[in-house]
């Protein structure tokens, strides 16, 4: 798993730099070109059983070259805006997953592997604050499943810093919520019978962060906690009933 988020943070690498071409003279002032990156880390914490949180290096990249943006895992083409409305379609880096050799607990049951989503996102912004609708399907054939996502998010901006809390729900399809939780029948041994959670339904809130150090550097922070539905915390392979990302790295503006 560490060599595939390798693979991907150098295609996320190589995307960026092609998004920000066409303007990166005019970064500095116009905010619909725009390129920055740097180092970061991606801590998670996953439920399953045996497994530690596990930290990777990474980059964050924040790239726009209108109607096409990339942020640290999503990328997206803006279809339709106006002052307070917007379709986007994009694609998103989904974190899931586990290497069944990590853990004794999984002994025989097979990989579960991190995939790209792609789908649609409404967006509704007003001084009330932001509405996000987001539907996603597997673009990679791993899970083969979807996830129907509506996040409310309240942006708070301040002189040198932005901070967004955010709270939502996520529909898992049953495909979705059976591949990375599920213990299929080959799977199955003494004390891990064969089971299936089906369509879950998972809670969650965030907080994104920003603190501009000066004109050239940005520290950012995402934290993301889940909390796993019932039938997905009943899974034999599961002891938590929760699962957390943090992403944290500091960005240069080119």
């Amino acid at each position: 798993m560490a060599n595939k988020i390798l693979i991907i943070s150098l295609t996320l690498l190589i995307c960026s730099a092609v998004l920000a071409e066409g303007g990166k003279q005019n970064s500095q002032t116009d905010p619909n070109s725009m390129l920055l990156a740097g180092p970061g880390v991606l801590i998670t914490v996953k439920p399953y059983k045996g497994m530690d949180s596990t930290i990777y290096p990474i980059p964050v990249i924040t790239a726009v070259s209108a109607p096409f943006y990339f942020f640290i895992d999503t990328a997206g083409c803006r279809l339709f805006s106006d002052s307070n409305m917007a379709f986007d379609v994009i694609g998103k880096w989904r974190l899931d997953g586990y290497n069944a050799d990590k853990s004794d607990d999984l002994d025989g049951m097979h990989n579960r592997n991190m995939t790209v989503d792609v789908g649609g996102e409404f967006s509704v912004t007003g001084d009330w604050g932001n509405l996000y609708a987001r539907i996603l399907t597997d673009a990679m054939g791993q899970h083969d499943g979807q996830e129907f996502r509506v996040t409310y998010a309240k942006p708070f901006k301040f002189e040198k810093s932005k901070i967004s809390p955010s709270v939502g729900v996520a529909l898992l399809s049953s495909n979705l919520a059976d591949y990375y939780y599920g213990v299929r029948d080959n799977e199955a041994r003494p004390g891990r019978p064969a089971y299936n959670p089906g369509a879950s339904v998972n809670w969650f809130v965030g907080l994104d962060a920003h603190y501009q150090l000066n004109d050239d550097w940005t520290l950012l922070t995402s934290i993301t906690y889940y909390w796993l539905d019932s039938d997905i915390r009943n899974s034999p392979i599961v002891n938590k009933d929760y699962t957390m990302s943090i992403i944290a790295g500091a960005m240069y503006r080119f």
